[in-house]
């Protein structure tokens, strides 16, 4: 991507609500009422590590409660030549350790909810949300955490990480066809949703991009931790 479709897609964001990765390759754009963590988040030339809460909950307003905050997190690294997103069943396979309790193919995104033995950090549930997409050559690994009771780790978490992945492929990929004078379809929002790939493929590319997650998980989780108090 050239900066200058870096720029504008990054212009048609709020503030806080989009951050650039793989040198502008990717635009991770924010669910709506969701900012950026900057104090968590990292970038660099071949991915980089975010977090989004409730931007409320990052200005310290406490005006909704504990119980309906969530934490996304997203890992994004190299992906390899030709790679499409992984299936369901491919995400269940790289958690031999934990137990599957839902999944959804119906939407944008293909996601599991997955019951770990232990929350990633106090206060979180053991049930998480997490899927993944290709976009360009890039992997992008999602989670969704929250505490006991919200709502979040039923239909609106599957809401909130699709979203995230609508407005990503959005930004990240409407101001390269503007740029050359495409004609942009008016197709429905699954038509961008990315194709599947083989499970051999896929059980690979996933470990490159988690890497950065696993250098942050202490503090990743004493991070989700305050977010959730």
């Amino acid at each position: 991507m050239s900066f200058a479709a870096r720029d504008a897609g990054l212009a048609q964001w709020p503030r806080g609500q989009v951050m650039s990765f793989a040198g502008g390759g990717v635009l991770l754009a924010a669910p709506e009422t969701y900012c950026f963590d900057r104090r968590s988040s990292t970038a660099d030339e071949s991915g980089g590590f975010a977090l989004m809460a409730p931007c409320s909950r990052l200005n310290r307003n406490r005006w909704f409660g504990s119980r309906n905050a969530a934490v996304l997190t997203a890992s994004i690294g190299p992906a390899k030549q030709d790679a499409t997103a992984p299936q369901a069943a491919d995400i269940v396979a790289m958690f031999p350790g934990a137990r599957l309790l839902e999944t959804r193919d119906d939407q944008l995104l293909p996601l599991v909810r997955l019951e770990f033995p232990e929350a990633v950090a106090e206060g979180a549930s053991p049930v998480h949300w997490r899927g993944a997409f290709v976009l360009d050559r890039h992997l992008v690994a999602l989670a969704l955490y929250a505490p006991e009771g919200s709502r979040a780790l039923g239909r609106q978490g599957a809401a909130l990480l699709n979203e995230l992945t609508h407005r990503t492929l959005e930004a990240s990929t409407l101001p390269d066809l503007e740029a050359a004078g495409a004609v942009l379809p008016q197709a429905p929002r699954q038509s961008l949703r990315p194709l599947a790939r083989p499970a051999a493929a896929a059980a690979a590319a996933p470990e490159t991009a988690a890497t950065p997650a696993r250098r942050k998980k202490r503090g990743l989780g004493q991070r989700i931790a305050g977010l959730f108090q």
